[in-house]
């Protein structure tokens, strides 16, 4: 009898841990009925549900619906009838919401839908979408991306229409060979006006450049030559360096060997965090002169207590 019932307290035991790994209630009815509604309400192209509540998977609830010819209403429609048969029911989910409203139109949201604002920025993602023709353009609950982008001042004019003063991150990355940009904006003609002409006279190839507050707070190049990086490298911080705003600044010229590149990272006015494999053991990934530049640009400009 003290056998029997030590097992069975095992097994309960052995239950109730299982059970934490997952929602006790399946909601798998909720599912359901989200892809037969949502399916055939008027303005919807396509609905993916992708539901999941066990152990090994885990606990989420992924909406992919394609609406690319809907109206503000009917997107507004679909989000009402998500959140009535949602209700409190995956409140305990991850959950995502991914609605196309246009050719390489996409909000990406996740658990909170609100149907007047995403109606509203649907409409917004389309207006942007129709002046950035070819561009692939992804809203996120806070973020901008535009793939395949036209010139980066063409794209931020196009978003600055559109969003007026409102606040966003863009990420912006040109169709053509020319540098990647993501911006805090409210960013001024002006303040972008004037990191265009800085850039344009650096000693190297710009690849990528973060602006926060207005100014320089990333920025990636490619080197023209590894005898001539130094001196290329402590000319662009020259240009580009303030007290007040800490800058990331990163390099690349390609491979010395199959295995080794010469590249590296300083940060200008801070320091650099250093827990990458390529600073516990830059000799694994670095040439030997790739090492040495980076360690002298560190000494000479990092701030490290």
């Amino acid at each position: 009898m003290i056998r029997r019932t030590l097992a069975a307290g095992i097994a309960v035991a052995t239950m109730i841990v299982l059970a934490g790994c997952t929602n006790a209630a399946d909601r798998r009815p909720q599912a359901d009925r989200l892809h037969a509604e949502i399916s055939a309400m008027p303005g919807v192209d396509s609905v993916t549900v992708d539901y999941a509540n066990d152990s090994t998977q885990g606990t989420y609830l992924d909406l992919t619906i394609s609406m690319r010819k809907a109206s503000e209403a009917q997107i507004a429609d679909v989000v009402d009838c998500i959140n009535a048969i949602k209700r409190h029911d995956f409140d305990n989910f991850q959950q995502s919401a991914d609605f196309t409203v246009g050719d390489q139109l996409e909000l990406k949201l996740d658990a909170a839908l609100d149907p007047a604002r995403i109606s509203t920025r649907a409409n917004m993602l389309r207006e942007l979408g129709a002046s950035l023709p070819g561009a692939a353009i992804t809203w996120s609950t806070s973020a901008i991306e535009i793939e395949k982008s036209p010139p980066t001042t063409d794209s931020l004019a196009a978003v600055r229409t559109v969003l007026g003063g409102d606040r966003a991150q863009v990420t912006i990355r040109p169709a053509n060979r020319a540098p990647g940009w993501t911006v805090d904006l409210p960013f001024s003609t002006q303040q972008e006006h004037d990191i265009q002409a800085l850039l344009t006279d650096l000693p190297a190839q710009v690849a990528f450049v973060r602006v926060t507050d207005g100014h320089i707070a990333n920025l990636s190049v490619g080197v023209h030559s590894p005898d001539t990086a130094y001196q290329d490298l402590t000319a662009i911080i020259a240009s580009t360096r303030t007290s007040e705003h800490p800058m990331d600044l990163r390099w690349n010229w390609g491979s010395y060997t199959p295995d080794k590149l010469f590249t590296g990272s300083v940060k200008i006015a801070g320091c650099t965090e250093r827990d990458s494999a390529a600073d516990a053991h830059p000799e694994r990934y670095l040439t030997p002169d790739a090492i040495a530049l980076q360690g002298r640009l560190r000494s000479e400009f990092e701030i490290c207590n």
